[in-house]
């Protein structure tokens, strides 16, 4: 079982350093979910729509993966048609922050991703997804992007459950303000509201050690992050973040609408394991880069 889970960690990351394959299925369908349930051995009851509820996001969701195009990794990606060999394939998923502080310039200079056109060898490196330190949200989000999650509904809370780290993430709904000298958390603290038909998280207290994303643009403890989520039809999320750091970025950054379809699979376990992590290292990111061992 190891070694099959390892082929398909090494299949996902050879689309990730080359941006070569393209990926017909949502992540977590038949062929894609070793050691998980196949859509055809769960009850049949379990695939009958439900009646539509646009304030129940309740249910597995996914990134919709289409023929041509690369997933993306950041607030703003241009999803480019990776047919076009014009482009080198580091530059396929492209990102545009708004102008940086010099403090975030001097954090940004720091960082040496595993992933991009910047992209140095996991040894040679320090990104927190090549040694499983958390990576923080919105990143965890984005870097889950061809594995599904799952919203969990409560009383009190809206729970996000990343597959990708077999990460939890909770929303509280009870009234409750923003804790107003948060520890720093590096899945920062949200609280939700509905504004109609949207559910409108914000969210602070972020440790500043985390990335935007995996080609290291950094953020403050300062950062506030509102999320505007939508669920226009059975089948579809929609989400709007905007960022706001002026210790680190001269504007808000607003990032494109992300839209996430139902994905009729269940998700499982996907710890980052250091010693899996290691060998991944080994096999792929140093690889991709030019710094196999021999």
């Amino acid at each position: 079982m190891r070694n099959r889970f390892m082929d398909l960690l090494a299949t996902f990351a050879m689309v990730l350093a080359f941006s070569a394959v393209t990926f017909a299925q949502t992540y977590g369908t038949k062929g894609y979910s070793p050691g998980a349930w196949k859509p055809e051995e769960l009850p049949k009851d379990l695939s009958k729509p439900k009646p539509y509820n646009p304030h129940d996001f309740v249910g597995v969701w996914s990134s919709p993966t289409k023929a041509g195009y690369f997933e993306r990794h950041a607030l703003n990606d241009k999803w480019l048609d990776i047919k076009d060999k014009s482009i080198p394939d580091q530059m396929r998923s492209q990102t545009y922050p708004p102008p940086m502080t010099d403090w975030a310039k001097t954090k940004f200079e720091a960082t040496k991703p595993s992933y991009g056109p910047r992209s140095v060898a996991p040894g040679l490196g320090n990104d927190a997804v090549s040694t499983c330190d958390p990576m923080g949200y919105p990143r965890d989000l984005y870097e889950a992007n061809l594995r599904p999650f799952e919203i969990v509904q409560a009383s009190d809370r809206l729970l996000i459950h990343m597959q990708y780290h077999d990460i939890w993430r909770t929303v509280w709904t009870d009234g409750r303000g923003l804790p107003k000298d948060p520890d720093a958390a590096w899945m920062g603290y949200s609280i939700g509201k509905w504004e109609g038909d949207t559910f409108v998280i914000t969210s602070t207290g972020y440790d500043d050690r985390t990335w935007l994303d995996h080609f290291g643009n950094p953020h403050s403890d300062q950062m506030v992050l509102v999320e505007r989520w939508r669920h226009p039809d059975a089948d579809t999320l929609t989400l709007d973040e905007t960022i706001t750091d002026p210790k680190a970025y001269t504007a808000p950054w607003v990032g494109e609408t992300v839209t996430f379809v139902r994905a009729k699979a269940a998700i499982f376990e996907e710890l980052c394991v250091p010693s899996e992590e290691e060998h991944f290292n080994d096999k792929i990111r140093d690889a991709a880069v030019g710094t196999a061992k021999p």
